[in-house]
């Protein structure tokens, strides 16, 4: 960085009138803010008659008054399965495409069966892709890729972030149907404990787009000495330990059977939670779970999505606000963008609470989508929020749309109206991955090309036949 003629500093770019919402600590807001970036990093944060007097930037992009914020973070994805969309049909009762009435693998075990390196890459592109778009800058996987550098390729090639793990740890098929029928992931102990932290190289740079993490499937899947394990090799390497819990009421009742007690509750006891811990779904939680839960620091990644389309709060009531008013970090994942998109997991969460009889405001579900997410995804050191020493990783909106009107209060417009549509640009690491928005660094209809080859020819292998069921006439 180099002085310029009139004291002011130059830096690569400045972004410029926004309505900078930074997310510190303080939640600090700047009506007329501006932010420097340069090289990977933010400089500057501030009002911006302050910032300007101080930085000049090689580029310049003008935010027009509309909203800055932090890049999005999803903490919980599973990018090789984003091809199922259309394929798989939107009725819960899935027998007609295999399950335990049928005698045949679970569908979506069909379709994990069925991938190849090359329709993970292909999924993987355009699941990153369209979270570029809609203004996401990195993702948690949670361990469901057989070839973690296909996806790993894809991300860098999109310019966004991820942190990735060993594929499908489980060594009990008591409580996951599939992990008795994936081929390419037997469940056991052994195997489980041989590849853990097969990932965990690629954090040796921090300044890598994709880093690494722990994760076990859960879900009644994993042993007491598998869980156990996995958390001591989170703690060794100071990782977040990352799987799938409490999803439906047939598992929880699963896991009491065998345990005699609630589960949170024994993993307290066993000392199997932590501040690195971050548990997905939890959505079929008991009083005495939630005393256990409180204090201990561990995330959770809410999915209100699923928890509709299953209709879970027809036999229990969501708790995430309750947690959440109590100090649980809660994030926000989108599991498989199948019947909704990403970036509605804050409005359908709205909804969810407002339905269980609670209330989260938009300035709250816009940290779970942030700042939380960062703490859950365990890089809360780098990004989530806007400050300087971050990495620049961030989002300008456009107030050209209707649904960003009218203007009265940006959050609340942004998170709940707007959604993801108003995304403009987004910035990875000092980078323009998204302006105007279009991806600057991947051919967008190649990508799309790529994925409708995969998912072509992924639903011919499973035997699937999608389609409307409208009669079509050809």
């Amino acid at each position: 960085m180099s002085a310029t003629g009139s004291g002011r500093q130059d830096c690569d770019i400045l972004v410029q009138n926004g309505f900078v919402i930074t997310m510190d600590g303080a939640r600090t807001v700047y009506p007329a803010g501006a932010v420097a970036i340069e090289g990977r990093d933010i400089v500057a944060v501030g009002r911006e008659r302050e910032v300007a007097a101080r930085y000049r930037g090689r580029r310049v992009l003008d935010a027009g008054g509309a909203p800055v914020h932090p890049g999005l973070i999803d903490a919980h994805y599973h990018v090789t399965m984003h091809l199922t969309r259309g394929a798989v049909t939107d009725d819960p009762n899935q027998r007609a495409v295999g399950g335990q009435d049928t005698g045949k693998p679970a569908i979506y075990s069909q379709w994990f069966n069925a991938l190849t390196d090359e329709d993970e890459h292909a999924s993987a592109m355009l699941a990153s892709l369209e979270m570029l778009r809609n203004g996401y800058t990195c993702f948690m996987d949670p361990g469901t890729i057989f070839e973690p550098a296909a996806a790993a390729a894809a991300v860098e090639a999109v310019g966004i972030r991820a942190t990735l793990a060993d594929p499908f740890l489980w060594d009990l098929a008591t409580g996951t149907q599939m992990a008795r029928e994936l081929e390419r992931a037997p469940f056991g102990l052994e195997r489980c404990l041989d590849i853990m932290g097969g990932q965990l190289w690629r954090n040796a740079s921090p300044e890598a787009l994709v880093q690494g993490h722990i994760a076990i499937y859960g879900s009644a899947s994993a042993s007491d000495e598998l869980q156990l394990a996995a958390k001591a090799r989170a703690d060794e390497h100071g990782v977040p330990l990352h799987q799938h819990q409490s999803f439906t009421v047939e598992e929880v009742a699963a896991e009491d059977a065998r345990r005699g007690r609630h589960l949170f509750v024994h993993y307290a006891e066993i000392g199997a939670l932590g501040p690195n811990c971050t548990f997905v779904h939890m959505n079929v939680l008991r009083d005495d779970e939630v005393e256990a839960i409180a204090g201990t620091g561990i995330s959770i990644v809410w999915h209100p999505g699923n928890f509709m389309f299953y209709g879970i709060g027809a036999h229990q009531r969501t708790r995430m606000a309750e947690l959440y008013g109590r100090g649980v970090n809660i994030a926000f994942g989108t599991d498989i963008a199948k019947y909704w998109s990403i970036g509605e997991g804050p409005f359908l969460g709205y909804l969810v609470t407002r339905e269980a009889g609670g209330y989260l405001p938009a300035e709250s579900l816009f940290e779970m989508q942030t700042v939380n997410a960062a703490r859950a995804v365990g890089l809360a050191d780098r990004i989530g929020t806007l400050e300087v020493g971050k990495r620049a990783d961030l989002v300008i909106r456009t107030d050209a749309l209707a649904d960003a009107q009218p203007g009265l209060n940006p959050v609340q417009e942004m998170v709940l109206i707007g959604r993801t549509k108003t995304v403009d640009t987004v910035i990875v690491d000092g980078q323009v991955a998204l302006k105007d928005g279009v991806p600057t660094r991947v051919d967008q209809g190649a990508v799309h090309a790529a994925a409708r080859a995969s998912a072509r020819r992924l639903t011919a292998r499973v035997g699937l036949t999608p389609g409307t069921i409208w009669p079509m006439v050809r």
